[in-house]
């Protein structure tokens, strides 16, 4: 059996809506968008969010990333900017699943990333 991570430049750290872990972007009309992260690599992200957010983001928009709050506390030492790349319902009519991948992720911001996903993926028993 292959790992889907195989493809990928880097690992990704796989989260339940019930894992607790919230992404807090900023929107492209400045507005705060707390949001549940179901999966992050160093490389993007796949979030939870209401349906009605729909309406405020597109295909292509760029949110910033501020920081990531759950059982761990990540505050990046600079905004990771998030091109969001599909939208999807989900099954029911109250949520979408939101793709969205990094840019200009570099230096101490993307160690940052690195580290926080392997240390997670670590206490998850993520690694094969």
């Amino acid at each position: 059996m292959t790992n889907p991570d195989d493809k990928r430049q880097y690992p990704r750290l796989v989260l339940s809506v019930e894992d607790g872990f919230f992404g807090n972007f900023i929107l492209p009309d400045k507005n705060n968008l707390m949001v549940s992260i179901v999966n992050i690599s160093a490389g993007g992200a796949n979030f939870s969010a209401p349906s009605k957010v729909q309406a405020q983001i597109n295909e292509g928009d760029i949110l910033l990333l501020k920081n990531i709050i759950g059982a761990t506390r990540l505050a990046f030492l600079e905004d990771i900017k998030a091109e969001i790349r599909w939208i999807k319902e989900l099954g029911g009519p109250d949520d979408i699943s939101v793709g969205c991948s990094f840019h200009e992720l570099f230096g101490p911001v993307l160690e940052q990333m690195i580290k926080f996903v392997d240390s997670e993926r670590m206490v998850r028993g993520q690694y094969a």
